[in-house]
């Protein structure tokens, strides 16, 4: 556990003892949960080749269908308290499945934060938790309107529980304009000192004098690990990076439209080879544009169904105009142009409320569209959630 996660809990644990201490300041805190079960479901052929060697042909998976399978895709207990009029606290606990690497996290301390507040809009303190960086990243997953955020948040999220310092502000400027806004200071993806990595990052969320329309910005200042050594001590060396956005959504009664744009420098991985350009020179940029149409029923075993859909695009690689690309996974000769680095998908689904508020069940089918040049055709994806909590 972190040195970071410890001075929270830490934290935490102080002001609860000092809350059951200070019998006239006790206040109980709230407590919620949160269990999300679903079911993946995958509908395509594995890409297989005849592949070539010295030692004669034979056949080479360079894609696989993923298993059908259940999954807990998150379980979570949330608590929420004050102390006094100043002071708020907050602790989550659970156990959750990536959605953008399947990895399972395994049960343990999801967010905590400690936060005092001069006045009744703006409020400062120490967290781990869920960053502004525009409205679809900023939301937790179990509310958004499909079952997941997009791709491309694997790259532009950031850190999905970020760990540092936070202001936070919150402010009615008229009965239908207002601004949330966000200044944070953060550890890096390593938990290195701040000379070495860091994540600084601020967000804004307008609500303008136009009823239910808003928008949103956000920048974000990274120097982080993106694959580079020292050639002398082997040690990482850590480059400087960014990421921004901005985006506008409509939610006018049972109409729903949200649309965000993405564009950033700096990205690690293997999208394109380091002789092509380098992981610090790399650029992305990616979109989505989402609605959703609510229709109350008034039955009380399902009082809405809300059928949505999301159409998004990710360019893996916007500044790069070509290579032939050599898999290094085959013996495939590299005489195949690669050009287009765009990803894109289809999503369709509905979500049918089980209650006015937490439980619902949500089914989503999700069709790849575009595939880079240097990516093969994943399969059609149906996923059946079933979430609830109190």
């Amino acid at each position: 556990m972190s040195k970071n996660v410890k001075t929270l809990i830490s934290l935490i644990i102080f002001v609860l003892i000092i809350d059951v201490l200070n019998a006239t300041e006790l206040e109980l805190p709230e407590i919620h949960t949160n269990i999300v079960l679903q079911t993946d479901t995958y509908f395509g052929d594995d890409v297989v080749i005849q592949d070539s060697s010295w030692q004669g042909t034979f056949e080479n998976t360079i894609y696989k269908v993923p298993d059908s399978k259940f999954a807990v895709r998150s379980v979570m207990i949330e608590v929420i308290g004050k102390f006094g009029k100043k002071i708020e606290y907050n602790m989550e606990f659970g156990m959750s499945t990536c959605p953008f690497s399947g990895a399972e996290t395994g049960f343990g301390l999801k967010e905590a934060g400690v936060f005092y507040r001069p006045f009744e809009w703006i409020r400062l303190g120490l967290m781990k938790g869920h960053i502004m960086r525009g409205f679809e990243i900023h939301q937790c997953c179990t509310e958004v309107i499909t079952v997941e955020k997009p791709h491309s948040g694997a790259a532009f999220i950031g850190q999905c529980h970020a760990t540092g310092v936070v202001v936070e502000a919150d402010y009615d400027i008229s009965e239908s304009m207002g601004f949330s806004t966000q200044l944070a200071f953060l550890n890096g993806f390593n938990g290195e000192s701040f000379d070495k990595e860091y994540d600084r990052n601020i967000g804004l969320i307008f609500r303008t004098p136009l009823p239910r329309l808003s928008i949103c910005g956000y920048y974000n200042d990274i120097k982080q690990d993106l694959g580079k050594t020292d050639p002398v001590t082997y040690e990482p060396i850590y480059e400087k990076s960014n990421r921004m956005g901005f985006g506008a959504e409509f939610d006018f009664y049972n109409i729903f439209v949200r649309g965000e744009y993405y564009t950033g420098k700096g990205f690690s991985g293997k999208t394109v080879p380091d002789s092509i350009k380098t992981a610090n020179d790399l650029k992305m940029n990616a979109f989505y544009v989402e609605g959703a149409y609510t229709i109350k029923t008034n039955w009380d075993i399902i009082p809405y169904i809300q059928p949505y859909f999301m159409f998004q695009s990710w360019n893996k690689a916007s500044n790069v105009d070509g290579y032939y690309w050599d898999n290094t996974a085959t013996f495939i000769d590299d005489t195949i142009y690669c050009d287009d680095f765009v990803s894109s998908y289809f999503t369709a689904g509905i979500t049918i409320g089980l209650d006015e508020e937490h439980t619902k069940l949500k089914i989503d089918y999700e069709v790849p569209v575009d595939v880079p040049d240097n990516e093969f055709k994943e399969a059609k994806k149906l996923i059946v959630r079933l979430q609830g909590g109190f």
